[in-house]
This record gives structure tokens, C-alpha cells and sequence, in this order.
């Protein structure tokens, strides 16, 4: 008897909101010890302060740091830390890997999903293949990748009427 495989069916809108909370605090919490290093050796090296910058300026280097994370890890590994999390992948929308290319454009048209009260974002609930408008825009989908685990791991009453081939 054989159980379906979750691989490949496209992610749904719960797993990619965990995912993205878990990408949210790896997010703020490596830019905080960033930060923290950072002022640790201007302060021991040149006795200089990271309290001079602006809140302007710590924001956009916060957003870069966002962004270089997104695509460097939807690049190399079609994931990011989130999402290995979930068991969740970005493919191209032919199933292949990503390319760089296509995970800077997602990244770019991130915030068209979530600018208009997240009206890019709905699209996931929305679209029978739950991809985003930041999906579309970089032809990308969001799919369930756990290998080739199964989707269902045997309890022992399956176990049991295996071994007495009443399944």
C-alpha cells in the first residue's frame, strides 16, 4: 500500500505565514547580534559609537539585510531558514530550481504583494496554486519539500494489519 508523497503539491497559506514568522525573527534577531558585533569592534577598535546613525539608516541596512537573506537562500537552497522549517520550497514555475535572476525579482515585487493591505498577499488564499502576486511577477510557486518523506508516517494500527495483511 502505497501513501501519497507531499513533495510538490503547492504550499498553502498557514505554512507560508509560519514560515514567514520564522523568517521574520531570524531576520531581527542576526541583524541584532550584527549590530551588537558590529558597535562591540567600532567601540573597542576606533572608540567610535553606532549611536551616531540614523533610525533611517539602521532601517535600510535592516531591509538589505532582509532582502541579501531571501534571495542569497531561495538561490543556493530554494529556501530559507523559515521554510526548511515548514518543509517548504520555491521552484520555478516548471518545477525547476530557482535561478538568481528569478529570486531577486521576488524579492523586488515582495512589497507589491503586501503594499494595498496585503491585496498581492490574498492571492494566495485566492489562486487554486496559492502562489502570491511576488510569485507571479517572478514565475515562481511555493511547494511542500520534505524529499521523499512520506506524507503519512505509519501508527502502529498500520503497522499491525501490515504484518497481518488485512491492509
Amino acid at each position: 500500500m502505497s501513501r501519497a508523497s507531499v513533495t510538490g503539491q503547492y504550499a498553502g497559506p498557514v505554512s507560508r505565514a509560519a514560515a514567514l514568522a520564522i523568517d521574520v525573527g531570524v531576520v531581527v534577531a542576526s541583524y541584532s547580534i550584527g549590530v551588537g558585533i558590529t558597535g562591540f569592534l567600532l567601540d573597542a577598535i576606533f572608540d567610535a559609537s553606532l549611536e551616531d546613525g540614523t533610525g533611517a539608516v539602521a532601517s535600510v541596512v535592516l531591509l538589505g539585510w532582509a532582502a541579501l537573506y531571501v534571495a542569497v537562500g531561495t538561490t543556493i537552497a530554494g529556501r530559507t531558514i523559515g521554510k526548511a522549517v515548514v518543509g517548504l520550497k520555491v521552484v520555478a514555475r516548471d518545477g525547476r530550481p530557482v535561478g538568481p535572476v528569478a529570486a531577486v525579482v521576488r524579492v523586488v515585487a515582495f512589497p507589491l504583494s503586501t503594499s494595498l493591505f496585503g491585496l498581492g498577499a490574498l492571492l494566495i488564499v485566492l489562486r487554486r496554486d496559492h502562489r502570491a502576486l511576488h510569485d507571479l511577477v517572478a514565475r515562481t510557486a511555493v511547494v511542500y519539500d520534505w524529499g521523499d518523506r512520506q506524507a503519512q508516517l505509519p501508527g502502529p494500527l498500520t503497522a499491525y494489519l501490515r504484518a497481518h495483511d488485512a491492509a
